[in-house]
């Protein structure tokens, strides 16, 4: 009786202890890119001196890219099996996922997952989003089903989630057994598709756990947040736009309608500004490429012209960037000036926008998947980049250009493509609004309700009138 008294009593005094770091691993989902990789690096070593300081032991923290150079990490499926197989069975029971800019406050982290650990029922944990409506970057995916119980939810990437080593074995084991379970071509929201896939198909007869909400990952900094995204900060002086060429890709006719809006907005703060199209049109400026229009892909259109410009910009040796644009990207100048300040350009290889994927999504195509840089919220390329990417070729003129030049690069040239999540793809309504208040978007993408001037007059053109001001004042 004595003895089952004491079994007890530790028992009892092992479910009370909180959870440390021992029991946590710290997986930064980072890139090769050196301010990115900088970043993740010191998130790093903040960690391990805040763990160190509450319970005097190095915690296990993982720079993804240096320990898991996987194509597609940034989608976490294929982080599941190596991190599987070195935890599973160990003391680790939860797995915190977080971006190189999320902040963690380890002790209020150690204390949310303590308490969540106490719930059996509570697999993964997080800030929840959710769509009022469907949307393009869900692929238009949206469960009528799950409305009565608030909605699917999904988590706050920025924030960073945890998940309960359970569940990742689980999933493994779905992944590798269940063909159902990876169907999609096109990797967009990780955040997204990581709950969908947790959840199940639609008509799966049981469905996973969705994401149990927890306010203490938040979306701004406050005296109780155990995580919060920090902002993007510039490396220094926004460089000067005039270092920066314009190349918007454009068709006769767009040129009254989308053509005339970028003049109106951000084009009017640009010094080197040129439109590409099918025919001459001396007013706006608009060059014929000698390529005939698709309604789709245009990737010899955007090969054409991206060689051109590199033909115009070696005689322009203080253009160190070029920024490809379609003729209804909706974007700020001066932001872009700031966030180009973190970044090589110049001769370095640098190809930065919004990341999309292509193949990581379905079991046959995985290994053969690779990232994109999705052209509608704009690309910036370094020259070295741009006269690099100048060796690849379309597989049909009508192929997507963004996509060609995204396998192009990591299959045959072997650029790393590197993402930012201040370009945008689609319009500002299809985002979550947290999603877009961690911090200032640099673009957006399609013209529609509502209409461009509007976007441009409520994101950007406040911040654009400061680089008019400052070229008048370079003029006096």
């Amino acid at each position: 009786m004595k003895t089952a008294a004491v079994l007890m009593l530790i028992a009892c005094v092992q479910t009370a202890v909180s959870l440390g770091s021992k029991n946590v691993v710290f997986v930064i989902v980072s890139q090769p890119e050196p301010y990115h990789a900088s970043v993740a690096r010191r998130l790093k070593q903040d960690i391990q001196n805040q763990v160190s300081q509450i319970d005097k032991q190095a915690p296990t923290v993982h720079i993804t890219h240096e320990e898991f150079p996987v194509a597609g990490a940034w989608t976490i499926i294929p982080l599941l099996r190596p991190l599987v197989t070195q935890y599973k069975g160990s003391d680790v029971r939860w797995m915190f996922f977080m971006e190189p800019h999320t902040a963690v406050r380890c002790d209020k982290l150690f204390e949310a997952l303590s308490a969540a650990d106490k719930q059996e029922e509570t697999m993964w944990v997080g800030y929840p989003l959710s769509d009022d409506e469907p949307t393009i970057i869900h692929h238009f995916t949206f469960y009528e089903d799950l409305e009565e119980d608030g909605g699917f939810v999904y988590p706050h990437f920025a924030n960073g989630f945890a998940m309960r080593i359970e569940l990742m074995d689980r999933l493994l084991h779905q992944i590798e057994n269940d063909e159902r379970m990876l169907e999609a071509d096109f990797s967009i929201d990780p955040a997204f598709e990581l709950a969908q896939l947790v959840y199940g198909p639609k008509d799966s007869p049981g469905h996973g756990p969705l994401l149990t909400p927890d306010l203490s990952f938040c979306v701004v900094s406050g005296d109780n947040c155990a995580t919060y995204p920090r902002q993007f900060d510039i490396c220094g002086s926004p460089i000067p736009e005039d270092t920066i060429y314009f190349a918007v890709k454009t068709w006769s006719g767009f040129h009254a309608t989308r053509a005339r809006a970028v003049k109106k907005t951000w084009g009017r703060h640009v010094t080197h500004l040129q439109f590409f199209s099918d025919i001459d049109d001396p007013e706006l400026p608009a060059k014929a490429v000698g390529v005939p229009n698709t309604k789709t892909g245009h990737c010899l259109k955007t090969m054409t012209i991206l060689k051109e410009v590199v033909k115009r910009v070696e005689e322009m040796p203080h253009i160190k960037w070029i920024f490809l644009a379609d003729d209804d990207t909706i974007f700020g100048v001066q932001r872009l000036c700031e966030l180009l300040s973190c970044y090589r350009g110049g001769d370095d290889v640098t190809v930065l926008g919004e990341r999309y994927g292509y193949g990581y999504g379905k079991r046959e195509t995985a290994a053969k998947g690779y990232d994109y840089i999705t052209g509608g919220g704009g690309t910036a390329l370094s020259v070295g980049a741009a006269r690099a990417l100048r060796a690849c070729a379309c597989g049909a003129p009508s192929a997507p250009d963004d996509m060609a030049l995204g396998a192009c690069a990591m299959h045959r040239l072997n650029i790393s493509l590197t993402h930012s999540p201040l370009f945008h793809q689609a319009r500002p309504q299809d985002y979550a609004r947290e999603t877009l208040a961690r911090d200032r978007p640099v673009s957006f993408h399609r013209h529609s309700s509502p209409e461009p001037l509007r976007v441009y007059a409520a994101w950007f053109q406040h911040d654009d009138r400061a680089v008019r001001r400052r070229n008048h004042r370079d003029e006096l």
